[in-house]
């Protein structure tokens, strides 16, 4: 038996209501937890582009793969793993204000490139510094794993949203999408 890992399933579907829920219930009927679930446009208009990440072994990508096509208004669904795709994250970090005491926010920001969107907030009329800073960080999902830990760590992680992976194919659309469109 296969050991599980990380696969990134794309689809590439047209753009019409009700696909989202057919292209979901594939993974709800086998009980397989997503990690991240992503719609964009590609570069074809009325096609949209889906990036399914999910742990599992070859051979229930395969066959998540072979349903997926099989649905009416996909034109094409490929998986692939996390190392044969270019993947990124984008993640927005809601931090204590408190980061900007001492050198904390130069020494997170050297080892975590950041970059600073918003700062709110200052001492309210209790005396509590309630303030906070919106940081953005890209890159792969370790990386943001690792400053979600270290803020978390430190205290000073209040809130995170994550983009999911977002994937681009080695392939152009059309060099992908050959004799379908």
């Amino acid at each position: 038996m296969e050991n599980n890992r990380e696969y990134i399933i794309s689809a590439f579907t047209e753009n019409h209501p009700g696909i989202l829920f057919r292209v979901a219930s594939v993974f709800l009927r086998r009980k397989i937890n997503i990690e991240s679930f992503k719609v964009s446009d590609s570069p074809v208009r009325g096609i949209s582009l889906f990036t399914i990440v999910v742990e599992i072994d070859e051979s229930m990508a395969r066959v998540l793969v072979q349903q997926i096509n099989r649905i009416v208004g996909v034109l094409k669904s490929n998986y692939y793993t996390a190392e044969g795709r270019l993947s990124q994250e984008v993640a927005l970090f809601k931090v204590r204000k408190a980061i900007l005491r001492g050198d904390t926010f130069e020494q997170i920001s050297r080892k975590h490139p950041l970059r600073l969107l918003q700062m709110n907030g200052g001492a309210s009329r209790t005396g509590n510094n309630d303030g906070y800073l919106v940081l953005r960080k890209s890159g792969y999902k370790e990386e943001i794993d690792a400053l979600r830990d270290e803020l978390k760590e430190r205290g000073l992680l209040m809130e995170l949203s994550r983009s999911g992976s977002i994937i681009l194919h080695r392939e152009t659309v059309e060099e992908t999408m050959d004799g379908i469109l």
